[in-house]
């Protein structure tokens, strides 16, 4: 049922976003917009990551707990997402993609150690 809800809201972010690009400007929407934006991303991102880990699961035969697998599609999820800020503030280096990766490594190891 939530992998269903996943899906339905991704394509409703993908709607949004399509829409946010062809019919406004950053400028125009103000920084509200903006936020809308990047929320709507991460929405579109973690309903392909949770599609992914899912799949991942289910090839590896494992029982996965319910909250398991949400819990690994939101931080890999997380990672383009600050990607895309490091990136609006024009200071992309192997170093910012190194600490992000390593962010969303050290985020999925708890997961695996609480969990």
């Amino acid at each position: 049922m939530f992998n269903r809800l996943s899906t339905l809201f991704s394509l409703i972010a993908i709607v949004v976003i399509l829409a946010m690009m062809n019919l406004t400007t950053p400028t125009d929407v103000g920084p509200l917009g903006v936020l809308v934006f990047f929320i709507m991303v991460y929405v579109v991102v973690y309903g392909v990551t949770d599609l992914i880990v899912s799949l991942f699961f289910k090839a590896a035969e494992k029982k996965q707990g319910i909250s398991k697998g949400h819990f690994y599609a939101a931080i890999i999820a997380f990672g383009p997402i600050m990607l895309l800020l490091v990136q609006s503030f024009g200071s992309m280096s192997i170093a910012t993609v190194a600490m992000v990766i390593v962010f969303v490594f050290l985020g999925c190891f708890i997961v695996k150690k609480r969990f």
